[in-house]
């Protein structure tokens, strides 16, 4: 498990490594730039006609890391420093461009400057930053984000005297297939590129720093609001979840160009979770912006903590938990597959089972069996929410005797399986039910019943169960 490491512990890592850091703007960006080539090998964008190679969730997963940040100055022709680290690259989700992490420092600024390809956000986790958007600055109170939409102008600068946390997120406007793409990470043209169907506008510099600029009273662009629990909605059970979670959605799609969706907030208290689910048409990045705690994708789990970035791709079943003693807060950004198209399938883990038992005398085994096939399943299978069942005939009296089983009259054990309780008591009102239940049971000398919620599974093959021990009636 990796050391947790806190924002200040950052700054200070930081301060005593400032020396041997601090390199110019050029040689940031080339570093970024290859930084950004590592990040797309095994991780290339979904062109639509291949599926992205599946990476395990501990190499996905950018870790908050001060010695791979770089000092930059006068970023976009603004002034002092801005440490940078690139926590995802190109590909890492449909669409994104890059995901930075680093302090912005005191009295430095991100100057003045458009993208026209891309949609950007700067987030500030803490303290307050003059943002400014098509030329209008307005001090904004953090933790904030603000977005801006491609064709617009954006700034940031940090009047206080204390480093502030900053993260940016940039989605292109055109797939990488789309477009012939001469720009490394962070938007900066790469060296040695020249294309002459290439935009020469894609990032356009102002010279303009944004320090000591006048300020409007209020802010006069979109913003996420502060981003604290009391903007937060109580949502119990989120997604088939633990107890009550609070989210709110900051940002839906009207407030970008590309097909990036939304941002939301979303606080896990301890003991609480958000269920198994999936987008079929949406990517996910789960930024942790404070907390400790796990998530769980498809069939892999790890831990995530402060400046963690989780890449989750559509189709893959995600869940969250807080730690046994810190809340988890996350920031999550979604980027659609095709833009306006948002979605969500819940996936409980929670089924319904009925375990019966029966007493039949060896003579009826065969026609027992048969019955289950020709009979109880094929009735079974008509009914909403069934899942799959299945029949077990327990050992022989010596085979069981030299294992350890204890005795019981029942030789037969059969499972059935329903999405919920509700289901399965639909089935039992059913003519099928009836017909398939008296041919059974007439077989069985005696049989009792249980019934059980399914709270945990671990099964490599299908977990309905393999089908084709039964035959299908044509």
């Amino acid at each position: 498990m990796k050391k947790m490491e806190t924002f200040s512990d950052f700054i200070l890592k930081l301060k005593k490594l400032k020396k041997a850091l601090t390199i110019p703007t050029s040689a940031v960006m080339l570093i970024l730039y290859l930084s950004s080539l590592i990040a797309v090998i095994g991780q290339d964008g979904n062109s639509g006609q291949e599926k992205p190679k599946v990476i395990p969730l501990a190499e996905r997963i950018g870790h908050t890391d001060q010695t791979k940040a770089f000092a930059g100055k006068n970023v976009h022709q603004g002034t002092g420093t801005l440490y940078i680290q690139t926590l995802l690259g190109r590909g890492a989700i449909t669409g994104l461009n890059f995901m930075h992490h680093g302090p912005l420092m005191p009295k430095s600024s991100i100057g003045h400057h458009f993208h026209t390809n891309s949609d950007e956000m700067f987030l500030i986790l803490d303290g307050d930053c003059e943002f400014t958007v098509n030329g209008q600055t307005a001090l904004v109170k953090g933790p904030v984000g603000v977005p801006c939409k491609s064709g617009n102008s954006h700034a940031v600068y940090n009047p206080s005297s204390k480093p502030v946390d900053w993260v940016n997120f940039n989605v292109a406007v055109t797939s990488p297939g789309e477009a012939v793409n001469t720009q490394g990470a962070g938007g900066f043209q790469r060296r040695g590129s020249y294309n002459y169907s290439a935009d020469p506008t894609g990032l356009f510099e102002m010279s303009d720093d944004r320090v000591g600029v006048t300020l409007e009273k209020k802010p006069t662009f979109i913003s996420t609001r502060q981003l604290t629990k009391d903007l937060l909605r109580p949502v119990a059970r989120m997604d088939g979840g633990k107890d009550t979670v609070f989210y709110r959605r900051a940002l839906g799609p009207g407030s970008f160009e590309s097909n990036w969706a939304f941002v939301d907030h979303l606080l896990i208290p301890v003991g609480s979770s958000v269920g198994r689910h999936f987008h079929s048409g949406v990517d996910e990045v789960y930024f942790v912006i404070r907390g400790k705690g796990e998530i769980h994708v498809n069939d892999e789990w790890a831990d995530i903590a402060y400046g963690d970035a989780v890449p989750v791709r559509a189709g893959e079943i995600h869940s969250l938990e807080s730690s046994e003693t810190d809340p988890l807060e996350i920031i999550v950004y979604g980027v659609a597959l095709e833009k306006g198209k948002l979605d969500v399938t819940d996936v409980p883990l929670t089924m319904a089972k009925l375990q019966m038992y029966f007493e039949v005398e060896p003579v009826n085994f065969e026609a027992f069996e048969k019955n289950y096939t020709n009979v109880y399943v094929v009735a079974l299978r008509k009914q909403v929410g069934y899942l799959g069942s299945r029949l077990l005939r327990r050992f022989p009296d010596d085979m069981s005797k030299k294992i350890g089983s204890p005795e019981t009259k029942f030789t037969y054990e059969m499972e059935l399986l329903f999405d919920t309780e509700e289901h399965r008591v639909m089935w039992t009102k059913t003519k099928e039910h009836d017909y398939a239940w008296a041919q059974t049971s007439a077989m069985a000398k005696s049989y009792q019943w249980f019934g059980y919620d399914i709270v945990g599974m671990d099964q490599v093959g299908d977990p309905l169960g393999k089908r084709n021990v039964t035959i299908e009636k044509q």
